[in-house]
């Protein structure tokens, strides 16, 4: 293991933890088997600033009820956060019809129930409905804060709540997998979606009004993220509360692995140095790339990356040109900041 643990893991989260449990346990077990990853505190320039402690973060929660997809950012993995948190994601979800709940999943407490369409093909008709851009009301028990303080903390605290405002979301895919019509085991009345959606998108909420659409009532009895972007769950590492932090180190993916659709762009030695110096990009390193054509529109993210495939730095490009978004490499040593920075091949 190298020193420093820089990376993800791609971690199957288990039913009843939070997303932020998971990431302690992974931090805490990384700690435990390499305690140097905790660092000095020393500065590593006199007057610099102080080394970043040893952080772990994930790329959006799963409720603790889920489970499933968690990319979990590793050291100066957590850098790549802004990178990874608005990509595409893919559920499988449970459709339970004839009740909703308050929290519009299957902790919540009924507020309503109704008989269950007499046809499942109903509910299948109401999709069409629900695909494309389209306007959502989020539930009343999530994280959006409103002045500052999370809705779920002030229904439990027995204020009244408003509804939140419809959000705009995007719906790329929505098909039926499984229907149970009624279930045999349980008598409930259930259909599975597959949905692919845009950050930001409750699955939850599509529930309740795909129900409602329908004729009826409803509430998400299950949910599990398939992928995150192009990441898939089938690559997840399962039993993560288990394993000590030799195991979650073996696992770890490369910082270079994160971002797959940017653009990857060779440095030099020479220009990598000028980047861990605070320099940005050049253009004529566009002019010329070494391995494809990196011609990028406003926005376009791009990848720094050494001979020995360590990611540098993430960039983005803008209307003044090639800009730095995030350094992803370790700092230089004393003995490497001194000198001029030469010219870059």
């Amino acid at each position: 293991m190298t020193v420093g643990a820089d990376g993800f893991l791609l971690v199957d989260k288990p039913a009843g933890v939070t997303s932020f449990t998971v990431v302690d346990r992974i931090r805490r077990a990384l700690l435990t088997s390499f305690p140097h990853l905790q660092g000095s505190r020393r500065r590593i320039r006199p007057g610099g600033p102080r080394p970043p402690k040893f952080k772990c973060g994930h790329t959006g929660t799963l409720d603790p009820a889920a489970t499933g997809l968690l990319v979990v950012l590793i050291g100066r993995g957590s850098r790549l956060g802004p990178f990874l948190v608005g990509l595409d994601k893919t559920y499988l979800g449970t459709v339970r019809l004839g009740t909703e709940t308050d929290t519009l999943d299957a902790e919540g407490q009924v507020t309503a129930t109704t008989p269950p369409p007499a046809d499942p093909d109903r509910l299948v008709a109401a999709l069409s409905g629900f695909r494309g851009d389209i306007q959502q009301v989020p539930p009343l028990v999530s994280a959006i804060k409103r002045d500052g303080k999370p809705l779920y903390a002030r229904v439990r605290a027995g204020e009244e709540v408003a509804e939140p405002d419809p959000r705009p979301c995007r719906i790329d895919r929505l098909e039926v997998g499984a229907v149970r019509w009624p279930d045999p085991t349980t008598g409930h009345y259930e259909i599975d979606l597959e949905v692919t959606c845009s950050s930001g998108t409750y699955v939850r909420s599509l529930a309740r009004d795909v129900a409602r659409a329908a004729g009826s009532t409803g509430h998400l009895a299950a949910l599990r993220r398939l992928k995150v972007g192009t990441f898939d769950v089938a690559d997840a590492l399962t039993d993560v509360l288990d394993r000590d932090g030799h195991e979650l180190a073996a696992a770890l993916a490369p910082l270079a692995a994160a971002l797959p659709d940017a653009r990857r762009l060779l440095l030099t030695a020479v220009q990598d140095r000028a980047v861990r110096l605070g320099g940005q990009p050049e253009a004529a390193w566009f002019a010329t790339p070494r391995e494809t054509d990196i011609t990028l529109p406003v926005d376009g993210l791009f990848r720094l990356v050494t001979t020995d495939g360590g990611l540098t730095a993430v960039g983005r490009m803008t209307d003044e040109g090639p800009r730095i978004a995030a350094v992803l490499a370790a700092p230089l040593a004393p003995d490497d900041d001194t000198g001029e920075v030469g010219p870059c091949a």
